[in-house]
């Protein structure tokens, strides 16, 4: 409010408070001053802004390792499904211990023939020249010598 006074010649005067903010912001610490805060706040905002990105990234590679393991888990429980079932068993107990069914035929193979067949196979599939089909005679000798 503006506060009236009278003069000595009876005119009034008015006077209009006056505030010191023209002088404070007028000066150079201040605004110095200022500046220093408002560089403080925007390395804050900019800080604030770089941890949020991180987060939103870790966020999401964490929803990407979840769905990954939903499907692992989903594939394992189907599995283990699988693995309870007798037919599963019948065919682990053939595989691991080496046992027949009723019906199945067992062949006895010795492991110098499986060696010699595998080479023949690799020497099929390599597509090296095939040697010189070797005379009866010869087959007959490493027959007798190598056994069967």
């Amino acid at each position: 409010m503006d506060k009236v006074s009278y003069r000595s010649n009876g005119l009034p005067r008015r006077e209009v408070k006056r505030t010191m903010a023209p002088a404070v912001l007028g000066n150079s610490f201040v605004k110095i001053g200022f500046i220093l805060i408002s560089v403080f706040l925007l390395y804050n905002v900019i800080h604030s802004i770089d941890i949020t990105i991180q987060k939103v990234n870790i966020l999401e590679n964490a929803r990407k390792e979840v769905e990954t393991l939903r499907v692992t888990n989903l594939v394992l429980a189907t599995q283990l499904q699988n693995m309870q079932s007798p037919e599963y068993i019948e065919v682990e107990a053939r595989d691991r211990l080496n046992f027949s069914g009723k019906k199945d035929l067992v062949f006895v193979i010795p492991e110098s023939l499986l060696e010699t067949a595998k080479e023949r196979l690799d020497s099929i599939l390599s597509e090296k020249p095939i040697e010189a089909e070797k005379s009866i005679f010869q087959q007959w000798e490493e027959l007798v010598v190598q056994g069967v």
